[in-house]
């Protein structure tokens, strides 16, 4: 098994080959938020491009929940944003959500189709890591990144997630990103409160009054749920 991680999306097109398994992380706020709401009884969620297509689904199916944000808010007309504390047992619970966000959808339907595709978090890193063991051969993890630069805390969790892969499987082969990661994780796995509020989006969610969001995206395996892509939907599984 080798296992690798990708800094940024745009690193995905120089891939020599799909790898049949991949993470995709954006612990602030995304995949976070997808966790939890898969954690809270969420039956789906569909990750789209952009507000418009968002609204062209919810014009067919009046049932859908409309979620996400542009450059941290809530778009407006919304029912939910990006936060993970929106998405409660009452919002979601049962129900299919659509979901458009700055950094996280956009990579999830960047990683194109031939890989089976987890959503990763620090929420659920031993779960997500337990995952690519079992699914056996090679894995791929995609750090979502902001606004396409580096993101620090995306990086860092990727490590937690092959610090777990590294521990159960001693055979592993990991590559440069991967033991990049984990440096990262063994270095900065201690603090992840000041992490997240000393990061660059940390630094701009808490610009804009929303603090109160990354507590729980620095939280470590609160949850064994590991939600999967298949055919640009995600389950939970």
């Amino acid at each position: 098994m080798r296992l690798d991680v990708l800094l940024l999306p745009s690193e995905l097109p120089v891939r020599p080959r799909p790898e049949p398994s991949a993470v995709v992380i954006d612990v602030l706020r995304a995949t976070t938020s997808i966790v939890v709401a898969f954690a809270n009884g969420c039956r789906s969620i569909l990750p789209v491009a952009s507000a418009e297509e968002a609204w062209r689904v919810r014009a067919a199916d009046a049932a859908v929940v409309l979620a996400g944000e542009s450059g941290g808010l809530r778009l407006e007309g919304f029912d939910l944003g990006n936060s993970p504390r929106e998405f409660t047992p009452d919002a979601v619970g049962g129900r299919d959500v659509v979901l458009t966000t700055s950094n996280g959808t956009k990579t999830l339907r960047a990683v194109g189709p031939g890989r089976a595709v987890a959503i990763g978090a620090f929420r659920n890193r031993t779960a997500v890591g337990d995952w690519l063991v079992a699914r056996g051969g090679d894995g791929l993890i995609i750090c979502s990144g902001y606004e396409g630069a580096f993101s620090l805390e995306d990086a860092t969790c990727a490590g937690a997630i092959v610090e777990r892969v590294a521990r159960r499987s001693p055979i592993v082969v990991l590559g440069d990103g991967a033991r990049a990661s984990r440096i990262l994780w063994e270095r900065l796995g201690s603090d992840l409160p000041g992490l997240l509020r000393g990061s660059g989006w940390g630094e701009r969610l808490c610009g804009l009054g929303l603090e109160s969001d990354l507590a729980p995206c620095g939280i470590v395996d609160a949850t064994d749920v590991v939600p999967v892509m298949g055919d640009g939907r995600i389950t939970g599984e």
